[in-house]
């Protein structure tokens, strides 16, 4: 019984010493815990709206530079170009953060007590860390943020350039020049009010601040000048020259043939006479080469004329007058129809009027040195020939004439030559369509230096063809 009363009297002696050290170890970790908050922000803590909650006062310096780097005011004008984004951080002083969430601390601990860590109660600390900042300090780092190479790009008008295939419109560049001034003291005043870190911040909007180029790209004086350029460009000049061909220039034409110059807000437009008689020189070739074609009278009504290529002193364009006339029809700028002027003093002009060339004729080519035979209006035999020799000057005549007569097995004679033909047709004179037995080759230049005393040789089977189907008064037109 007695032992029984001791161990229940022991019991409660420890039963009452139990809450006595729960209350000591409380008292020790609420000491911890305070002594803890001497060195850090309480919770719910903000400096600048930037959490600082259970931070040193260094931790909380570091969190609002960082809040500082990422906060950016937008600068533009109000004609929608944004001229940068400029954070925050690059306008504040060395160590300035850092002596705001000191100042903030040393606050907050002077009012604070042991047992606010346990309350939840929001603790807010502003600053404004720029208030002291200059216009002139804002100036020269601004300049810095937007020049970082030293110079600003400068606008560039809008402009129209002359290209070898006619124009092009340069757009307007915006470049960043600003009126420095005016954007220093704005961004300057409201960096001193800068008190918040913790969201973005309103752009700074300014009238007329950025440098715009003087001619946009849809500008009236822009459009003027295109206007002008696309009239000048697509001038309608169509060339009919008299053997029925038919050129109209293109746009491209007319620009390799002028002169194009921008020069300020007008459009000089000019033809380049030597260009242009270069341009007439190739059309002219393509579509109506001078000396080249004589007119004759069709048999067929549906087919009134036949043009042939018949000598250098034939049919001659007028290559400068034409020239001079596109000339005028570009300063007029209201296009034309052209038809070129000729010189018609060919010496067949009056013996062949009335004359009529049907489908069958012989086309020579003393150039090509080459024959064709045309029967019906079919190509009936074609071959080389070997026509007058021009070192001796004995060259074939050019022009149109007629078969007189011809003979089958009979001897040429002349000066210095008795030869054998098996068929003989003049058309010349003494001139005439023959075989040549005594030749191995026909064509190229062989005529130059062997050609013959002005007939045409033919080699022997070409020449039999020819014999059995062309007849006196058929058509031989030697150019």
């Amino acid at each position: 019984m007695e032992k029984t009363a001791k161990r229940k009297k022991g019991l409660r002696h420890f039963l009452w010493v139990l809450p006595l050290l729960g209350l000591v170890c409380l008292a020790a970790a609420v000491f911890v815990v305070s002594a803890r908050y001497q060195r850090q922000f309480l919770p719910g803590t903000t400096v600048m709206g930037v959490d600082c909650a259970n931070m040193t006062p260094a931790q909380a310096a570091d969190a609002l530079t960082l809040a500082a780097e990422a906060a950016e005011i937008s600068l533009g004008d109000s004609s929608g170009i944004e001229i940068g984004r400029l954070p925050v951080g690059a306008f504040l002083r060395d160590g300035a953060l850092a002596a705001v969430a000191r100042d903030a601390f040393d606050r907050q601990r002077a009012a604070a007590r042991w047992y606010d860590w346990l309350l939840e109660t929001p603790r807010r600390y502003s600053a404004a860390p720029l208030q002291d900042l200059t216009d002139s300090a804002v100036s020269d780092k601004l300049e810095a943020l937007l020049y970082p190479e030293g110079e600003p790009t400068l606008p560039r008008d809008a402009r129209v350039e002359i290209t070898d295939e006619g124009y092009t419109v340069v757009e307007a560049q915006s470049g960043n020049v600003i009126n420095l001034y005016r954007c220093s003291r704005a961004l300057a005043e409201r960096l001193r009010a800068v008190d918040d870190l913790s969201g973005e911040l309103p752009a700074l909007i300014l009238d007329a601040v950025a440098v715009q180029p003087s001619v946009a790209t849809d500008s009236p004086q822009i459009q003027k000048l295109t206007d002008t350029l696309d009239a000048y460009l697509g001038q309608q000049i169509t060339l009919r020259f008299e053997n029925d061909a038919v050129y109209t220039m293109t746009s491209e034409d007319i620009r390799s043939v002028s002169d194009m110059r921008v020069v300020g807000s007008m459009v000089v437009c000019r033809p380049d006479m030597e260009a242009l008689r270069e341009f007439v020189e190739r059309i002219v070739t393509d579509y109506a080469p001078d000396g080249v074609f004589a007119k004759f009278l069709h048999a067929a009504e549906t087919r009134p004329y036949v043009y042939y290529r018949v000598g250098d002193t034939g049919w001659i364009l007028d290559r400068d007058g034409l020239t001079r006339t596109i000339a005028q029809a570009l300063q007029t700028g209201e296009g034309a129809e052209i038809t070129p002027d000729y010189d018609r003093t060919w010496y067949w002009k009056q013996y062949y009027r009335g004359y009529k060339v049907g489908d069958t004729y012989i086309e020579i080519s003393l150039d090509n040195q080459y024959m064709w035979c045309y029967l019906d209006g079919e190509l009936l035999v074609e071959t080389p020939i070997v026509t007058g020799n021009l070192a001796r000057r004995d060259d074939t005549r050019r022009g149109c004439f007629r078969i007189y007569y011809k003979v089958e097995d009979t001897i040429l004679r002349g000066p210095t030559w008795n030869d054998h033909v098996d068929y003989w047709m003049p058309f010349d004179g003494d001139i005439g369509l023959h075989d040549s037995a005594w030749r191995d080759e026909y064509g190229e230049d062989i005529y130059m230096a062997d050609g013959s005393h002005g007939c045409i040789n033919t080699p022997l089977e070409a020449m039999r063809i020819i014999y059995e189907n062309y007849f006196p008064r058929d058509f031989v037109i030697v150019y």
